[in-house]
């Protein structure tokens, strides 16, 4: 303890210095916190996630999309980016709450705003008619917009759109998503068999509703069997293969040209690449539903079963 007078005061001025110091240093920090808390709900953070899906745009199937996604075993981080208002999205993160759901405000159209969702270590892009800053019959134009706009920037990513409109499939096909679906596409045939066929559109809406399809790697013990070892080998486990799932491997120019490459085929590849065009394209699915018994499984691909 300071016994002089001027001891005590400068005491007491360093106990005031240090009192205020904590005090400076404390509400630093608590605001940073709050200020990324603030970005973050509002949409405004960048994202740092990697092997992410993004989900561009809002209507009634997109919550149909993260339940799906989030009843899967380990289904990794969904980042939503739509023009939704605030309470809208809280009032989203909380029905999810516990899951890894992140939120980026903006137009996903834009390839800034596709940057803050980290897209470039993202490995799925799903994007829907976007009900969230007004869903429109120009909708369709945004998605496509947006699926030349994503595989621009990260061409090796998978793409999967939702459009309103058949005619727009082509717009869809030249921006190589990788699958894509037209709302109502099924409708009419689905309704023609209730008529026709009672009871087998019930069955299919019973096995999507449900969740009763999955689809399953071919097990190494059944690797070079055929689909009628796999039928008994799944029966047993109460499971009934009915599609085999194969990726098609994208075409490139050292697959179709010869190895010595010819003058011709020197002159074919140089009118692509002069043109701007590719015979790359991405995978693609080969899904043989009901199989014959005989037919062989391969190594990496796999079967869609009901269970």
């Amino acid at each position: 303890m300071p016994v002089t007078e001027s001891g005590r005061i400068l005491g007491i001025l360093v106990i005031f210095t240090g009192v205020a110091l904590v005090s400076t240093f404390t509400a630093t920090i608590s605001s940073i916190f709050v200020a990324q808390k603030l970005k973050e709900e509002r949409g405004l953070k960048q994202i740092s996630e990697s092997n992410h899906i993004i989900l561009c745009g809002w209507n009634h199937t997109a919550e149909q999309i993260l339940r799906v996604i989030f009843n899967r075993p380990q289904p990794g981080t969904v980042v939503m980016i739509n023009q939704l208002p605030e309470d809208q999205v809280q009032n989203i993160i909380f029905q999810f709450k516990g899951q890894p759901l992140q939120f980026v405000r903006g137009d996903f159209a834009q390839e800034e705003i596709l940057n803050r969702a980290n897209i470039n270590k993202a490995k799925v892009v799903i994007i829907v008619p976007d009900a969230s800053s007004g869903l429109t019959a120009r909708s369709d134009e945004k998605t496509i917009l947006t699926a030349f706009s994503v595989k621009a920037i990260q061409p090796k990513i998978k793409v999967y759109a939702h459009i309103l409109d058949h005619d727009n499939e082509p717009y869809l096909k030249k921006a190589q998503v990788d699958d894509y679906i037209v709302s109502d596409s099924f409708s009419g045939v689905l309704m023609g068999e209730m008529v026709t066929e009672p009871g087998v559109p019930q069955s299919l809406q019973n096995l999507i509703k449900n969740e009763h399809l999955e689809r399953i790697a071919v097990p190494d013990e059944l690797n070079g069997k055929t689909f009628g070892e796999a039928l008994t080998f799944f029966r047993q486990k109460n499971l009934l293969p009915i599609a085999i799932v194969r990726e098609q491997k994208p075409l490139s120019f050292s697959d179709v040209l010869s190895e010595d490459y010819s003058y011709l085929d020197e002159f074919i590849e140089r009118k692509f690449r002069e043109a701007g065009r590719s015979l790359r394209k991405g995978a693609q699915l080969d899904v043989q539903t009901n199989p014959p018994d005989d037919t062989v499984l391969e190594k990496d691909s796999f079967l869609v079963v009901i269970k």
